[in-house]
C-alpha cells in the first residue's frame, strides 16, 4: 500500500524493529525510506508466538527518540500491536499538532485470556488497548468485523473508523500457473495455537480413511509447528508436508494446485490468505467464531463453506467439496468474482483519500 502511495507523490518514513544483524540500518524499497533500530531485536517475537515485552519496550523508546528527532510530518500513521510504539506515535502528532491514524487489524477485548502466555497480562492488554481507541483521529479498521468489535467492545465512536480493506496483488497471482490436484488439501498461515491447524489435522486423518489420494500441505511456520510435526509422527498421520519459508510464488502454486484452502483459525481481522485463495479458484472452509473476520468473507462472497469450531465438522467440509463437483466449481467462480475487488490498487487509493483529508484539517 506504501508502494502504491510513493508513486503519487507521498513521502514515507517506516520506523521498524531490525530482527537480524545482517538487515541495513536505512534503506530504500521502492520508494519507501525505511528505518531500522540500531539494535538487533533477537527475541522480538518469542517462542510461544507473542512479543517480548522489555524489547517491545526498547523499541517503544527508540522509536519516541526517532521519531523527535526526525522532521516533521504531516501525518502519522501505527499499526495498533504492539500497542507501544502506537501511544509513542500519538504522543508526537499531539506535540507537533499533526494528524495521527492507528490501523486496528484486529480488537481482541476479553479474548487476551485466551492468548497471552501469562495471564498476568491480560488486564493490562486491555487496558491499554482500551486506550489505543481514544487516541487516533481516525481509526482504521482492516474488515467490518474489527470495525463492529471497536464499537461495541470499546465503544469507539462510528465517526472516527474507517473501514480500508486489505488486499490482494491480482496481476501477480492470475500470472501464476499450476496444474490442480484432485485430492489436495492445504493450509497457509502461521503456526499459532488460535490457527487450530491441530483440528486440521485431525479431520485430515478422518478424511484418509475415506480417500486413500488425499494429501494435506501446510505452509507457513510459528510456535506450533514441533507440536504438529510429532504429533503426526506418534499418529501415523499420512501424506502431510510442512513448507517453510516460501515465497510468494510458492505460496500461489500452493492455493492454485490445491482443491480446497482450510483456515481453522478462531481469530482473523480479516484474513488475506482467504483472499488469495479466493483468487486462486480455490473453495475455502472456515470456522465460525466470534473473533473470525474470513467467515464474513466466505460468507459474503459465497466461496466456501462455514463450519462450527469442531474436527468432524471440518472434515465434513472437506468431504463434501471433494464429492460435490457442482458446488465446487460454484464456489470457486464466486471467490474469483467477490475477491476482485479487494486489491492493493484500491486500497491504497482509499488511504491516499484519507491521508489528504486528514492533512487538510491540519
Amino acid at each position: 500500500m506504501f508502494k502504491r502511495l510513493t508513486r503519487s507523490g507521498f513521502e514515507v518514513d517506516l520506523y521498524t524493529a531490525r530482527l537480524k544483524k545482517d538487515w541495513a540500518l536505512e534503506d530504500e524499497i521502492e520508494g519507501i525510506h525505511v528505518i531500522r533500530s540500531p539494535k538487533v531485536y533477537e527475541n522480538f517475537i518469542t517462542n510461544d508466538g507473542f512479543r517480548d515485552v522489555s524489547e517491545v519496550l526498547d523499541f517503544s523508546f527508540w522509536v519516541a527518540k526517532s521519531l523527535f528527532r526526525r522532521a516533521d510530518y504531516d501525518l502519522v500513521e501505527a499499526n495498533h500491536c504492539p500497542i507501544f510504539p502506537a501511544i509513542v506515535s500519538w504522543a508526537k502528532s499531539k506535540l507537533k499538532k499533526v494528524r495521527l491514524t492507528v490501523t486496528f487489524h484486529e480488537a481482541w477485548h476479553d479474548e487476551w485470556h485466551m492468548y497471552v502466555p501469562r495471564k498476568m497480562y491480560v488486564p493490562f492488554g486491555i487496558i491499554f488497548e482500551r486506550m489505543l481507541t481514544w487516541l487516533p483521529d481516525i481509526g482504521i479498521a482492516v474488515s467490518n468485523l474489527t470495525a463492529r468489535r471497536l464499537t461495541q467492545l470499546f465503544r469507539m465512536g462510528e465517526s472516527k473508523i474507517e473501514v480500508i480493506p486489505n488486499g490482494v496483488d491480482l496481476d501477480f497471482i492470475n500470472q501464476i500457473n499450476a496444474k490442480r490436484e484432485r485430492w489436495k488439501i492445504v493450509y497457509v498461515g502461521r503456526l499459532n495455537p488460535h490457527k487450530k491447524v491441530e483440528w486440521l489435522i485431525e479431520a485430515f486423518k478422518m478424511l484418509k480413511q475415506d480417500y486413500r489420494e488425499a494429501t494435506l500441505e501446510i505452509v507457513g511456520d510459528g510456535p506450533m509447528y514441533p507440536n504438529y510435526l510429532s504429533h503426526i509422527e506418534k499418529n501415523d498421520v499420512k501424506d502431510v508436508v510442512f513448507k517453510k519459508g516460501v515465497d510468494d510464488e510458492e505460496l500461489v502454486k500452493s492455493l492454485k494446485s490445491s482443491r480446497i484452502y482450510v483456515l481453522p483459525s478462531i481469530r482473523e481481522g480479516q484474513s488475506i490468505t482467504t483472499l488469495e485463495a479466493m483468487v486462486s479458484g480455490t473453495p475455502q472452509i472456515v470456522v465460525e467464531a466470534n473473533g473470525n473476520g474470513a467467515a464474513d468473507l466466505v460468507t459474503e462472497g459465497a466461496s466456501g463453506i462455514m463450519v462450527k469450531p469442531k474436527v468432524k465438522e471440518l472434515y465434513n467440509g472437506m468431504k463434501k467439496l471433494l464429492e460435490e463437483e457442482e458446488t465446487w466449481k460454484k464456489l470457486s467462480e464466486n471467490g474469483c468474482s467477490y475477491a476482485s475487488k479487494y486489491t492493493w490498487d484500491n486500497a491504497a487509493q482509499q488511504h491516499k483519500e484519507l491521508y489528504e483529508s486528514l492533512i487538510g484539517m491540519s
